[in-house]
């Protein structure tokens, strides 16, 4: 919106003046009565001439062989007529001078108004150049500042997703404890992994798929590490920096030979192996899921130890 300065404001009040001026000189001029000395002169004249134009009966009379010539002379003026006379003309001089010198004040004031017209026509190129840079600078303002306002919300962003990451759920499969074969105990090779959020926040809508078998070493980076189809405590919550136990067992019974072998690791028969996901949601509501894949061995001691896969472990 274009702002008026106070200068402009100024001129425009002196200019509503003078014509304000102007309009009550014209109105005086046109309520004067007119000058009754013309009226009056002319009708003298007319008494004149009809006096010279019909002269009197004497004057015309004369023989009828002489010819007489008639000299007409104007009745002379009284004092009183002729004061009037005076007066009348004084007064239409004095009209005269005043209607000049009324036109000369109209004459200054249409030269002023000129003057302000113009001073104004100058005033109002300047308020719309000043708009403009105003507007091109409000332009350039509001530039910066959606700058400035997307850069606040990519810093925001940044802000947020750094929160996030810090504090949500992180779900991890750690070697733990295992069982090995007894046959006559009724018991087979077994995995023990625990599941454990390290994460600051819970892990929702847990899911996993977790299966043990004894894969040979040379198969390693070949095996397919198959997933079961049933899903193993879906939906449970797993609480920040919490640990839970988590199972496999292998699904035959290896010959007893050979149980020492896979135990120590000293066999091409392999070694006891689990793998599977994990999958869950974080408070954020985004999905994430761990992938994991171990060895399991046990020292004379029988102290569980382990490795984990290279290439089959994996977390977002």
């Amino acid at each position: 919106m274009l702002r008026r300065s106070p200068a402009f404001s100024v001129f425009v009040r002196h200019t509503l003046t003078l014509r304000s001026f102007a309009f009550v000189l014209c109105l005086f001029l046109l309520l004067q009565p007119p000058a009754p000395g013309a009226s009056k002169a002319s009708h003298l004249q007319k008494q004149n001439t009809q006096s010279a134009d019909h002269p009197t009966s004497q004057d015309q009379q004369g023989t009828q062989d002489s010819r007489v010539f008639v000299k007409v002379i104007p009745a002379p003026k009284t004092q009183t007529e002729t004061d009037q006379y005076r007066e009348e003309r004084d007064k239409q001089s004095s009209h005269e001078r005043w209607a000049i010198v009324i036109s000369a004040i109209l004459v200054v004031i249409a030269l002023g108004q000129l003057v302000v017209y113009w001073y104004q026509a100058i005033q109002l190129r300047r308020t719309v150049e000043s708009a403009g840079e105003q507007s091109k600078a409000m332009e350039r303002h509001i530039g910066e500042a959606a700058r400035s306002a997307t850069a606040m919300e990519n810093i925001a962003n940044v802000i947020q997703g750094g929160n996030a990451a810090i504090i949500r759920a992180y779900l991890s499969v750690v070697i733990n404890d295992a069982i090995y074969q007894e046959r006559a105990e009724g018991l087979k090779f077994e995995a023990k992994p625990n599941l454990v959020n390290t994460g600051g926040t819970p892990a929702r809508n847990v899911r996993i798929r977790i299966d043990a078998a004894i894969v040979p070493f040379a198969k390693a980076e070949t095996f397919t590490y198959p997933l079961p189809q049933e899903v193993a405590n879906a939906s449970a919550v797993a609480a920040p920096h919490q640990t839970y136990n988590l199972s496999a067992v292998v699904k035959e019974f290896v010959p007893d030979a050979d149980v020492p072998d896979i135990k120590q690791a000293r066999s091409e028969k392999g070694a006891l192996t689990v793998w599977g996901t994990v999958t869950y949601d974080d408070v954020f509501g985004q999905s994430h899921t761990t992938r994991f894949a171990q060895w399991l061995f046990w020292y004379p001691n029988k102290t569980v130890y382990g490795y984990y896969i290279p290439g089959q472990n994996d977390m977002d």
